[in-house]
């Protein structure tokens, strides 16, 4: 839904859900999705009167992607359009993360699967590029000048899995080069893509734990290396001499508007990263914020003294998602501090260090784990009486830094989109009463009302 600001005029906030919640295969299964789920959901928000309909993440995965865009499936994609403007839905963002199999069992670290150096991940993000495109085609505003812009948001991985880096055929700077040039040159097709239909797409790169880039810390510096790279990538490409200023200047320019990032709040959180400070980096240098993903992740405060709450959050391991721990000291480190902080891949090798001992793991003042749980939840609790607290405190921080400082977004709209793609692997107690449904309203209302509290409301008809 779009929401609007009496004291912002020109700017805007779109919200949806990120529909990996349901992730489908094919056709039928994303459209099977969007009737069981998306739209009794925007039947408890009066969706009809919302002015430019029901907002959705979109998620669709590399194969049904691929065939979407291409010759063959145009029909297809011209019906998928059709429905979603008759549904009153609004496809304004758009989850290219994962390439396929997102709820099954083993992908762990394959959801980096494929790396930014393979032409397939490329491939199938200008797929959804061009799918957004389309799906968008009969609600361009007649002037496109006039404000509100609306962008398209495409969110991606920041290049690959870290442990993976230089243990291909390249060395680890080698391979960050390559990641920094292939992901210059999708930025360089959004930019073609805008010129044929006059809409603007951020590719948006989103750190997590783990990857390439683990945390916003890093984010600025990555950013860096993938303008270099482009300089130099196009300058090899033409007459092998250095760009000049004002050719510099252009590339500069459209990394500035078709590379940004996706700022996840859960991830924020998992790295001990302060909101305000991640908010900063994720638009320094004037980067956009292509969308932020408003998720929670789970809290162990003083673990050492909690061996139940230990036992609780141990025993959240499945099969399917990476479950990253970040543990924090706390003697005398500063809030951000990275040498303050202890990394673990996934829930397993947490629990092999304890089996070990793991002193310093216990000495932690508090351990914070990657597993989205509803925005709305201050504490997942069990009736054995073990708890785990979440960061929702620090997603509605971040959420407010954002919404105080719109000169910072580098887009005229703010893409707010809600995931909680675990739902199904929630205990009991941390769905709260009712169904999937009822958890989604929630987390809409928990969100509206603070966007409502800012001053920002959805515009009706």
């Amino acid at each position: 839904m779009f929401l609007e600001h009496p004291g912002h005029p020109g700017r805007g906030i779109r919200l949806g859900y990120c529909m990996n919640l349901h992730a489908a295969d094919d056709l039928a299964g994303v459209l099977d999705g969007i009737k069981t789920v998306t739209l009794p959901l925007a039947e408890r928000f009066d969706a009809a009167s919302l002015r430019d309909g029901f907002g959705v993440g979109m998620y669709l995965p590399g194969d049904l992607a691929l065939e979407l865009s291409s010759e063959s499936g145009a029909d297809d994609l011209d019906d998928l359009a059709a429905f979603l403007e008759g549904a009153g839905l609004d496809p304004f963002t758009y989850n290219a993360f994962p390439f396929g199999g997102f709820h099954s069992e083993g992908l762990k670290e394959a959801v980096f699967r494929p790396t930014w150096l393979s032409a397939m991940r490329s491939a199938y993000t200008l797929a959804v590029a061009r799918i957004a495109h389309r799906l968008l085609e009969g609600r361009r505003p007649a002037d496109p000048e006039a404000l509100p812009r609306r962008h398209v948001s495409i969110s991606t991985h920041t290049g690959t899995f870290a442990p993976w880096l230089g243990t291909g055929d390249l060395d680890p700077e080698a391979e960050c080069d390559e990641l920094a040039e292939n992901l210059a040159l999708a930025a360089y097709h959004m930019a073609g893509l805008e010129a044929e239909s006059g809409l603007r797409t951020v590719l948006s790169l989103e750190p997590e734990p783990r990857s390439l880039v683990d945390s916003t810390r890093g984010l600025p510096a990555w950013l860096e290396r993938i303008r270099y790279r482009a300089r130099s990538l196009f300058t090899k490409s033409g007459s092998n001499q250095p760009l000049s200023p004002e050719e510099q200047d252009i590339v500069e320019a459209y990394l500035a508007r078709y590379l940004g990032t996706c700022l996840d709040a859960c991830h924020v959180a998992v790295e001990y990263e302060e909101p305000d400070l991640a908010f900063r980096r994720s638009t320094a240098s004037g980067s956009p914020l292509g969308k932020l993903q408003v998720s929670s992740a789970l809290e162990l405060a003083a673990p050492t003294d909690d061996p139940a709450g230990r036992e609780l959050l141990l025993s959240l391991d499945e099969p399917v998602y990476l479950h990253q721990v970040v543990g924090r000291f706390a003697v005398g480190a500063a809030p951000e501090a990275p040498e303050g902080l202890l990394h673990h891949t996934d829930l397993p090798d947490l629990a092999a260090a304890l089996a070990a001992g793991a002193p310093d793991w216990l000495a932690c003042e508090s351990w914070r784990c990657h597993f989205h749980v509803p925005v709305d939840l201050p504490t997942l609790s069990t009736p054995r009486g073990a708890s785990l607290a979440t960061t929702s405190s620090l997603t509605d921080r971040l959420l407010d830094e954002a919404l105080s400082q719109p000169d910072r977004w580098g887009t005229d709209e703010l893409h707010l989109e809600i995931e909680t793609y675990t739902w199904n692997l929630l205990p009991s107690a941390a769905r709260g009463t009712g169904d999937l449904l009822d958890g989604l309203e929630r987390e809409y209302r928990h969100v509206l009302a603070r966007l409502a509290s800012a001053g920002w409301t959805p515009a009706r008809t």
